[in-house]
């Protein structure tokens, strides 16, 4: 279905998407294999050489156009594209017309590299490009050859910031192409949505555009036959748009930045639309739960899993709430309901956190990304339980939802005719992405060669010793006069490290989910000199850190990490900070045997012995170090996928014994 892109002539249907697979798991296997060697031989037959070599033969003569010249080259490609569809001539004409055209609107012109980026996203593959490497402006080049063809184009990426600003940005190319766009954020109402996806180029962000497609299946109903998508299209298209008219055009060409953020952190929970309902519990109910709670002993009462955050009660735990029940409403003599009630108070006490999975704002609770330390605007827990986080922290309790309509990342994004992307950190992700998407992943070389140096990782037996050993490499660096990027992992961490550094007496500016508005402004000063950055693991990614005068001379931005990432990904995620575009840089890690993530995965025993193996406050043995921080990351990344591909089991399961619009969504 996906080759649709490429032949000439094709016309889309009323609202296109690729049909629901009714492979098999062995036979999704065999094709994804399939997949996986045609692309490979695509892939060997278009080397980064042959295809600049193309683009530069065409490339000459467009150079020396006028403006009124390169309107008429625009004007006669855009027709050619239409009418004989992505073929490989035409695509090579495009490359250079919309590099010649970026030079001179954006003041940018292609490098190689983003050539050989651009050509592998067209052919619907994952560039893995290196952080820095110019990334948005390579996926003008697929956007806007797709878009000239009549293929409407979706470039999505991790938030409304970034989604805004590359709309803004690259518009003056799109428009001396021809092209209009807009950016879908949150906030937009719905007719001004409507408006902003007729458009050829969408710049929008995952969660704005799986709850748009959401909206979409809920209007469609039980029909989803072309005949109704037909009468909702024209209805969209009258002068005067009805309320219950669609809001996309399909699914058709989607160009994820930052793919591995969208399609594998944040694909372990579906999205659900939910609508309002009173609820079923008092606020005096959550309260009494949570009394009870309180009264109750670890390994004692309940036993907790850290890792899956389940609880069990034992039996003595039992009989304490029963024994403790006496006074109470009727509906705590229900046992399983009561229960039920005890062990959701446990959970938001013992396993969530403030300023780590969630902040106050304006007296209510708001959910933390745990990867990316961003606020998950209008996201709210399941079951009651974000009622009674609401409780714990003495906040209004909101109103229960009830869910209307449910997708995963996996199912929404399979559903394009063609899909593409481009992250820096993918070779970890690199099977699933092709598993799960048939997304083939390829390495592109970088423009210049990287002057990053990776220092070796310091474990650093106690607490106190690593926090002595930061503040003197602080002090070192500061003294240099290089700028600084401290990555923490919460931001209970990032405020703790900061009380650190004022006690010092060295001036920084912290950047987390409580600054995130200011996020552009924290970052624009970050590479200057003197400068000393504090960041949860957004640390202003998908932005560059411009480095100030002179800094470049004294090795650029340093960057160090004080926590142990649940990815290696992550980490070179945090390191990939510094040394962008040829720039000099630095990172290291900082870390301690009392770090939270060491203490969740090893027994005490096991950080007891280690701390043993160390002089008096110096870091264990670096190969030691190594071996100790890999294995967490190692068994977490395992669970996560296992959490991942669970979750598509669920969905097939789902939509077997389950009928929304037709099919379970």
């Amino acid at each position: 279905m996906s080759e649709l892109l490429l032949r000439p002539g094709v016309r889309f249907g009323s609202y296109p998407q690729k049909p629901e697979s009714r492979l098999t798991d062995f036979e999704q296997g065999a094709a994804a294999f399939f997949d996986k060697i045609h692309k490979r031989l695509i892939r060997q037959r278009y080397s980064q050489a042959y295809i600049v070599s193309r683009v530069e033969k065409v490339a000459g003569p467009l150079s020396n156009c006028n403006e009124q010249q390169l309107t008429v080259a625009i004007l006669a490609l855009r027709e050619r594209l239409y009418r004989y569809g992505l073929t490989e001539e035409l695509m090579i004409r495009a490359f250079a017309l919309i590099r010649e055209t970026a030079g001179r609107t954006l003041n940018k012109r292609h490098f190689d590299v983003q050539l050989f980026g651009g050509w592998l996203m067209i052919n619907g593959m994952l560039a893995e490009m290196e952080t820095g490497e110019g990334k948005t402006l390579t996926a003008t080049l697929p956007a806007c050859t797709a878009a000239l063809a009549g293929i409407p184009v979706h470039v999505i990426t991790a938030n409304d910031y970034l989604a805004a600003r590359d709309a803004e940005i690259l518009k003056p190319l799109y428009l001396r192409l021809g092209l209009k766009s807009g950016a879908v954020v949150d906030g937009m109402d719905l007719e001004l949505r409507r408006k902003l996806y007729q458009q050829p180029i969408v710049h929008t962000t995952n969660k704005q555009i799986a709850f748009d497609y959401l909206r979409d299946r809920i209007e469609m109903g039980e029909d989803v036959g072309s005949l109704k998508f037909q009468f909702k299209q024209i209805q969209r298209e009258t002068k005067q748009p009805q309320s219950n008219a669609l809001i996309m055009r399909g699914l058709c060409f989607a160009i994820i930045d930052e793919a591995d953020s969208v399609l594998i952190d944040e694909a372990k929970t579906p999205l659900i639309i939910t609508q309002t309902r009173p609820n079923d519990e008092s606020p005096e109910t959550y309260g009494d739960a949570l009394y009870l709670a309180s009264s109750l002993f670890i390994n004692d009462d309940f036993v907790m899993d850290p890792n899956t955050r389940e609880i069990e009660l034992t039996p003595q735990g039992e009989n304490t709430i029963a024994d403790m029940i006496i006074g109470l409403g009727p509906s705590w003599k229900n046992k399983r309901w009561r229960e039920a009630m005890v062990k959701q108070a446990l959970t938001a006490e013992y396993c969530f956190k403030l300023n780590k999975q969630y902040i106050l704002r304006d007296n209510k609770v708001q959910i933390i990304d745990e990867f990316t330390g961003r606020v998950m605007e209008d996201r709210s827990w399941e079951q009651g339980l974000q009622q009674m986080i609401e409780a714990k922290e003495g906040c209004l309790i909101s109103e229960q939802r009830e869910p209307l309509a449910r997708i995963s990342y996996q199912r929404f994004f399979s559903r394009y005719l063609r899909l593409a992307g481009t992250s820096g950190t993918v070779r970890e992700v690199a099977a699933e992405m092709q598993r799960v998407y048939s997304l083939h992943a390829v390495k592109v070389q970088t423009h210049q060669v990287s002057q990053r140096k990776v220092l070796s990782e310091r474990v650093y037996p106690t607490q106190s010793a690593k926090q002595k050993a930061f503040l003197q490499r602080i002090a070192e660096m500061h003294l240099l006069g290089r700028p600084i990027l401290v990555g923490t992992g919460s931001v209970a961490e990032s405020l703790e490290v900061s009380a650190w550094l004022e006690t010092a007496g060295l001036p920084h500016r912290v950047l987390n989910a409580e600054q995130d508005k200011h996020e552009a402004e924290i970052i624009a000063q970050a590479g200057q000199l003197h400068a000393i950055t504090v960041a949860t693991n957004m640390a202003g990614r998908g932005t560059d850190i411009a480095l100030g005068l002179g800094v470049a001379e004294l090795g650029g931005l340093h960057v160090i990490a004080l926590n142990g990432n649940d990815s290696r990904r992550i980490d070179r995620q945090l390191y990939g900070r510094c040394a962008r575009q040829g720039d000099p840089g630095s990172c290291e890690a900082i870390l301690s045997l009392e770090d939270p993530a060491l203490r969740e995965f090893y027994s005490s025993a096991i950080l007891k012995a280690l701390a043993g193996l160390c002089a008096h406050d110096q870091p264990v043995p670096v190969f030691l170090g190594l071996l100790v921080l890999r294995l967490p990351q190692h068994y977490k990344e395992r669970r996560q996928r296992k959490i991942r591909r669970q979750l598509i089991k669920q969905d097939k399961y789902l939509s077997r014994i389950l009928a929304f619009a037709g099919k379970f969504e």
